[in-house]
């Protein structure tokens, strides 16, 4: 509900103030006393782009500023979704600076348009002139009848599994992508995996074997001839070292019992003579097996250009890469398998969730079958009754042929409209009359006003082309109407004027070199002299203040 609208430096406003009732506001005014120009500063808050022309004071900023209650909408989990404090009492507020520069914001929280054209829309809808909003659309139709069908909750639990349903094909079509993309390149995949697995390689220090052992073949000849040669001097027949190792030994075991120090001296010879031996049998051996094997250097080399090709394939640097990657297309290959084991159970849990969601919809689709006639008809009783005799709307349903499934069921529904007895039948959105699409939007609020949370409705100039009885009649399903949702209504008709619990005038006066609109809340006496200036014009004559007594007594009986 609009508990308050606050206009500061808009157009020729520089400063309103109106507090509305939870039921029905009624706006007159003069032509051009500025009543279009409170719709324009409330579109703002409405989230509609702002103009450069629309300062009182182009040194002030301009400020709109609504105040609502909340507590008959569930907006809680839009205000988490967003990010937004939520106030059962919020305010929104948008300002405009003179250099263009425009901010929203909720709550004192900054916010984009878009949040707040979201926001708003649960809050506020506004029937202007030659505007269709909602009417038009396929999907407020649809509510319509889902509403008169009392079945909201269903349609609720269809669409949250419709949408888990899409969610869950969205996914299914990922891993399908993914799954011709591994087949793709499974070919290629699976040619690397056999030559690497063909080269058997478990051992990361394989290559720096090989390659050492290749270098003893390369150099076997200079290994062969130095270790003869170290061997004739470690222990060859002449002079050679172990030789005078032995003889120095002996020598020093003739001195050994002459001081302890003699035998240390003999102790640390034979211990040197015993490593140099060891060394002697060692370079021995080496030089034996440093032998050069022309088939081994060969296996060697072969396998060797076999490890540095794949590394220089696959551009990387070591054995161990190399077994990381084979280990990783190991696993891809698996994963290619295990792929499309996971598509095919998606699959089959997808075609179960579909038929379930199906059941639902044939549901929801016999219910709607169902309620058409009966809305068709109720649709005829409401627009006579606001003066529309001959006027039908019928309801026809523009799904498919296949009946696929949609977000809203089996359904493609569209309201046609026809004004007159055998004039064709046209789209709603199609009305060229703006009075005829705002008392059909009044009638169809009525008739969802028990089973949903409307937002405020502010109809503009409901009265286009009607009077007399017909204008008491819209005036009192306005009433009925605002019993049970906040409804503003800006209208010319002294009938309708009658209908409000609380009434605004739009007025302009001149303010030394300027012309300034005002909105002034009505006392009973000045709404009457108000009433019967729209009887009668101005001054209203004593006969049209009795007319206006009467009417308010009527439009309030």
């Amino acid at each position: 509900m609009l508990k308050k609208l606050q206009v500061s430096n808009y157009a020729i406003i520089d400063e309103v103030v109106l507090e509305f009732d939870e039921q029905l506001t009624i706006i007159t005014g003069e032509t051009g006393a500025g009543k279009s120009i409170l719709l324009g500063a409330l579109s703002l808050i409405l989230g509609q782009r702002a103009s450069d022309h629309m300062f009182f004071d182009k040194k002030r900023k301009c400020v709109i500023e609504g105040h609502f209650d909340l507590s008959h909408h569930p907006l809680q989990h839009f205000f988490e979704q967003t990010d937004l404090d939520y106030d059962q009492d919020t305010i929104i507020r948008r300002e405009i600076t003179a250099s263009g520069k425009s901010r929203a914001f909720v709550n004192d929280t900054p916010v984009q348009l878009t949040v707040l054209k979201k926001l708003t829309k649960h809050l506020i809808q506004l029937l202007a002139q030659h505007q269709t909003l909602s009417l038009g659309d396929h999907e407020y139709q649809l509510f319509i009848v889902d509403s008169v069908a009392g079945h909201l909750p269903l349609v609720e639990e269809y669409r949250e599994k419709y949408q888990s349903l899409k969610t869950d094909q969205k996914a299914l079509e990922k891993l399908r992508e993914h799954d011709r993309q591994l087949k793709q390149e499974m070919d290629y995949l699976l040619f690397q995996l056999t030559e690497l697995n063909n080269a058997e390689i478990a051992d990361p220090s394989e290559q720096d074997v090989l390659e050492g052992e290749l270098k003893m073949f390369e150099n076997a000849e200079l290994i062969q001839s130095s270790s003869e040669e170290l061997q004739q001097l470690l222990g060859g027949p002449d002079k050679s070292a172990l030789s005078n190792l032995q003889k120095s030994e002996q020598l020093l075991e003739r001195l050994q019992d002459l001081g302890e120090h003699y035998a240390e001296w003999t102790k640390r010879i034979k211990s040197v003579r015993l490593e140099l031996e060891d060394i002697f049998y060692t370079v021995e051996s080496g030089g034996d097996a440093a032998s050069f094997n022309p088939k081994r250097a060969n296996e060697i080399q072969m396998r060797l250009d076999t490890l540095l090709r794949l590394q220089q394939k696959h551009s990387v640097n070591s054995l161990q890469d190399l077994i990381a990657l084979r280990e990783n297309l190991e696993g891809k290959s698996k994963s290619a398998d295990d792929l499309e084991d996971e598509i095919n159970k998606k699959q089959i849990a997808l075609e179960k969730q579909e038929q379930q969601i199906r059941k639902l919809a044939e549901k929801l689709s016999k219910k709607r079958k169902k309620t058409i006639p009966k809305l068709e008809k109720q649709l005829h009783l409401l627009l006579s009754s606001v003066g529309m005799p001959n006027a039908e709307i019928s309801v026809i349903n523009t799904a498919h042929t296949k009946r696929e499934l949609g977000i809203n069921g089996l359904e493609n529904l569209s309201f046609l409209f026809s004004p007159n007895k055998g004039s064709e039948k046209v789209e709603l959105k199609k009305i060229a009359s703006g009075g005829e699409l705002s008392r059909i939007m009044l009638v169809l609020q009525s008739l969802i006003a028990d089973s949903s949370a409307l937002p405020t409705l502010i109809f503009d100039e409901i009265d286009t082309g009607i009077s007399g009885d017909v204008a008491i009649k819209v005036g009192k399903a306005l009433q009925q109407l605002s019993t049970k949702h906040q409804l503003i209504c800006i209208t010319h008709l002294p009938q309708i004027a009658s209908a409000g619990k609380t009434h605004f005038k739009v007025y302009k006066e001149d303010k030394g070199e300027r012309t300034e609109s005002n909105v002034a809340l009505l006392s009973e006496k000045e709404r009457l002299q108000e009433i019967g200036t729209i009887l009668s014009g101005k001054p209203p004559g004593k006969q049209a203040i009795a007319n206006a007594k009467e009417l308010l007594k009527l439009m309030n009986a």
